[in-house]
């Protein structure tokens, strides 16, 4: 495909398939994604599995009784979270209890400090799943993981953007063109497209693999563009709030196309950050241990 070779002559698919750094996700993990799509599943079954793994199900429940989740009484064991919380609540922490180690490092490349990239991740899960609601799309927990994932692309991309950062932010001022288009010119592609390419790796839905390769320009996604669209507003909304802004963050205004289909005015994506800002816990004692 046209445009797809990397630095070196290396194509996209190469540069994923040889990132170690990013592992496929835990089993367990698979096993929780494949349970809580299926109707049949019982409370016991998805206990079983996810208590499998001790240092998620600590994760998850640190998560499950952060100031976000948590309610009056603490949560102390995965089958309450999944009684008082419910299936899809219970899916969200554990992809993101999954991903954390991952995101939880510095990516110079983008220059965003270690748990930048987390923090940011988060926040425009929880905005997209609002907006979610709020738009009245039907899956508000879809959107969560879509919003969760929609900048693994750089981590991929983290060590090629760390030599070639200059030359992107050269290009974007010099040519007046957005930070995407000059990354993809300087890189080879961006990481929008790169992040897709791990969602397919990790055979996550169409719709989330569209919408994480779409989220800078909503337009262009064909299956689910209001998917894309929230994943879109929640990730400028979150750099609004000045997180996960790093060397590119001010560069991605919002999409006249995306606010439009969900119709959204200033006003609810001003009340929707707000929302998020008063209940969003400090990313990183959610989760460690």
């Amino acid at each position: 495909m046209k445009g797809l070779i990397f630095v070196g002559g290396l194509s996209l698919n190469d540069v994923v398939q040889k990132v170690e750094e990013l592992p496929a996700l835990p089993h367990v993990t698979y096993r929780v994604l494949e349970l809580t799509s299926r109707p049949d599943t019982t409370l016991s079954q998805l206990t079983e599995v996810i208590t499998q793994d001790q240092v998620l199900t600590a994760k998850v429940l640190r998560m499950a009784n952060s100031v976000y989740y948590g309610y009056a009484r603490r949560i102390y064991g995965i089958t309450e979270a999944l009684l008082i919380l419910g299936f899809s609540t219970v899916r969200n922490l554990v992809m993101a209890a999954s991903v954390y180690n991952v995101m939880d490092r510095e990516i110079q490349g983008y220059f965003l400090p270690r748990g930048e990239l987390w923090k940011h991740s988060m926040s425009t899960a929880l905005i997209a799943r609002s907006l979610a609601q709020k738009t009245g799309y039907e899956l508000p927990d879809q959107a969560f993981v879509a919003g969760l994932l929609h900048d693994m692309g750089k981590i991929i991309l983290n060590t090629y953007m760390n030599e070639k950062f200059e030359d992107v932010i050269s290009k974007v001022t010099t040519e007046n063109i957005p930070f995407m288009a000059a990354e993809q010119e300087i890189l080879g592609f961006d990481h929008a497209l790169t992040g897709a390419r791990v969602a397919e790796k990790w055979n996550l839905p169409s719709e989330l693999v569209e919408a994480i390769a779409n989220h800078h320009t909503p337009s262009l996604a064909k299956h689910n563009p209001r998917l894309t669209s929230v994943v879109h507003v929640a990730d400028a909304a979150s750099m609004s709030m000045g997180i996960g802004l790093g060397g590119d963050g001010l560069l991605y205004p919002f999409d006249g196309f995306a606010t439009e289909l969900l119709g959204l005015t200033g006003k609810i994506i001003e009340e929707t950050i707000a929302e998020i800002a008063d209940s969003l816990v400090d990313s990183e004692t959610m989760i460690e241990n």
